[in-house]
């Protein structure tokens, strides 16, 4: 007869993980959960160890691999919204949300065998920033990883601030330049000047030369049309329903538009691109919130 397993009881806290992530001064940030206690160093972080000939060395503990670990994430930069974001916590409603996040669950598992990236691109509020997060969370608390997050439109904000306080381009871009890892957030947001336009190449030609650097890229833009129609020029301004109550022209701007043929091309070959459709996640829950309850019928 088989014995039924013994209940284990988690800890509310962290669930069995030994750590809690939180909203921090508006950025994701890990510590040991207070259950957490390691039997052989007993918190702190070394132990001795004694060799054949009895003589003893301080050694680093495992437990300290875990601490390290989530050092690199509050130092990721991730914003303090997706603290309880996992890929495990993102929900699919059509079926290019469900190869996206399968997609996404593949990467963290084979990371290491290629050298693309991936590229979420769709209209907003299809969860592409809550994927790509939830990669790099994977990738940096189950493997360690270097791992850095940066929304750039507000990058470009950093550098034109960076300039009144006299500290230059580089100063602000190398740490995302050089961070084994990267998210770059909302892509080709903003008027894509000259100048921003400049600051985007810097980035993506540095880490696309470099070789041996991962981008994650998130983008309200297309790699096409979003609605192409048939026809000639005549047709290049008419409006279709895109489904979602938003009117969208036939002629909407690409990413290819948005961003040059250079960058786009090494954008490319740097990334997996990753499309997602579907209906705007944050409308729909303003809608049901917003929804009249519907009257009690009378007994």
């Amino acid at each position: 007869m088989t014995q039924p397993k013994p209940k284990v009881d988690l800890c509310p806290e962290c669930r069995g993980s030994h750590y809690v992530l939180q909203n921090r001064e508006g950025r994701v940030h890990g510590e040991l959960c207070a259950c957490f206690k390691c039997p052989e160093c007993e918190g702190r972080g070394h132990v001795f160890i004694e060799d054949e000939t009895g003589i003893s060395s301080l050694r680093e503990c495992a437990c300290a691999g875990l601490v390290q670990r989530l050092k690199k994430l509050n130092e990721a930069g991730i914003p303090g919204k997706f603290s309880g974001t996992q890929l495990a916590t993102y929900q699919p409603i059509v079926a290019s949300q469900k190869i996206a996040l399968r997609i996404a669950k593949d990467y963290v598992q084979e990371y290491g065998n290629s050298a693309q990236g991936l590229l979420f691109m769709g209209r907003p509020g299809l969860g592409k920033t809550h994927l790509a997060v939830a990669v790099i969370k994977d990738l940096i608390l189950d493997k360690g990883m270097d791992c850095k997050f940066v929304d750039f439109f507000q990058l470009l904000s950093d550098i034109r601030f960076g300039y009144s306080q006299d500290l230059s381009e580089q100063a602000i871009i190398n740490p995302y330049v050089a961070a084994p890892v990267l998210v770059i957030d909302e892509l080709a947001k903003g008027r894509n000047t000259e100048w921003e336009l400049t600051m985007l190449d810097q980035i993506i030609s540095s880490r696309y030369n470099a070789a041996d650097k991962i981008t994650l890229i998130t983008t309200n833009y297309l790699d096409q049309e979003a609605n192409p129609k048939k026809g000639g020029k005549g047709d290049s301004h008419v409006e279709i329903g895109s489904g979602n109550g938003r009117k969208a022209s036939a002629a909407e701007e690409t990413l290819l538009d948005k961003v040059g043929e250079r960058i786009y091309s090494r954008l490319v070959e740097m990334c997996r691109f990753v499309k997602l459709e579907g209906m705007d996640y944050r409308q729909e829950m303003q809608g049901k919130q917003t929804a009249p309850a519907r009257p009690r019928k009378k007994k």
